[in-house]
């Protein structure tokens, strides 16, 4: 990554400076938020990084930056820091970072929300708000080990709205009124916990949004209505998940080519599958309803059931808190052997 400068925001900060260091007092004053939104939205260009100290940020308006563009070799920054980082610029260093919820940097965006343009990288953040999304992000964006959370009412709204090619790791995504994630062409998510989107109408916790070749792999999905939706979106890999309580795991409506491999169903109180187009070595398990619609390709020798037919319990260590696989579990090295999706 190519570095252009490094500014230090601290909700602690007196402000009034260039946040060029973590000084509370002169010209070198940290940002606030106020001056971090200024900063964002005139001033941002490719390279620069941006570290935040734990602490509460309020918008007062939106935060809009969807005009200020990285680079594929030069990506906006905006990272978390502990509260009691004092190492500055190129010398934080990744244990300086804010990796466990307690020191996550924590925006309330409760009535605004924060925009970002293409090639943004955003970690360790924690956001929650009521708007129509908390983070939007342009094409070419990385969201990593950070937590977003939707609490509007309910309607088309979403925790996060990514632009293509967005890749989302290790997250917490959730919405109890709305939708936790909107995918579009090209997004990877890997290694997220996404959980209790519970509205009845919407609760969703991905929604493929749009375009093609998205790749959804070894997450959580956890008491949301309807787990993954997409419609007229093609060639969407789904693999090595686990998909726990509410109602639908898997609705896909006429897209084509969505491949479903090696996830475990379990607890879902309507359908772990509709209408999908390749399905292979998936453990079902304890489901209410077990729809795979019509021309699909089943792999026969997995073994589909409904609530009415048991064959074994996949023996999660903790069920609805602790997904890792107890010994003896028969999910364990169970499924097809397969080539993963890249990046």
């Amino acid at each position: 990554m190519a570095i252009n400068i490094y500014k230090h925001v601290d909700a602690a900060s007196a402000g009034g400076g260039d946040g060029s260091t973590w000084a509370l007092a002169g010209a070198n004053a940290a940002y606030t938020e106020a001056e971090l939104e200024v900063f964002l939205e005139a001033a941002v260009v490719a390279g620069d990084v941006i570290f935040v100290k734990d602490g509460v940020y309020t918008l007062d308006s939106d935060i809009n930056s969807g005009a200020r563009n990285g680079t594929v070799v030069s990506p906006i920054a905006i990272i978390g820091v502990k509260a009691g980082t004092t190492n500055v610029g190129a010398n934080i260093v990744y244990a300086d970072w804010s990796i466990d919820a307690a020191d996550k940097p924590f925006f309330d965006c409760a009535t605004f929300g924060i925009e970002v343009g293409a090639y943004y990288e955003l970690r360790n953040l924690d956001m929650q708000g009521a708007d129509n999304w908390v983070l939007l992000t342009g094409i070419n964006c990385l969201v990593e080990n950070c937590k977003l959370d939707n609490d509007a009412a309910a309607a088309v709204k979403y925790a996060l709205n990514s632009g293509a090619v967005t890749r989302i790791y290790n997250c917490e995504l959730l919405s109890a009124n709305c939708n936790a994630l909107a995918l579009s062409g090209g997004g990877r998510v890997k290694y997220n916990y996404i959980h209790d989107c519970v509205n009845a109408v919407q609760g969703h916790g991905i929604v493929v949004i749009a375009g093609n070749y998205v790749v959804i792999e070894f997450n959580i999905l956890d008491n949301n209505r309807m787990h993954i939706s997409g419609s007229s979106t093609d060639y969407t890999t789904v693999d090595n998940n686990t998909f726990y309580g509410g109602t639908t795991g898997i609705s896909e409506t006429t897209g084509d080519g969505w491949t479903i491999v090696n996830n475990i169903f379990s607890d879902l109180a309507g359908a772990p599958m509709s209408w999908t187009t390749q399905t292979d070595a998936n453990f079902i398990w304890s489901n209410h309803i077990f729809n795979c619609g019509a021309n699909v390709n089943i792999d026969e020798t997995t073994v589909f059931q409904d609530y009415e037919v048991t064959t074994g319990d996949p023996l999660f260590t903790t069920a609805g808190s602790d997904f890792s696989l107890a010994t003896g579990s028969p999910c364990i090295d169970a499924g097809q052997s397969i080539e993963l999706g890249v990046g």
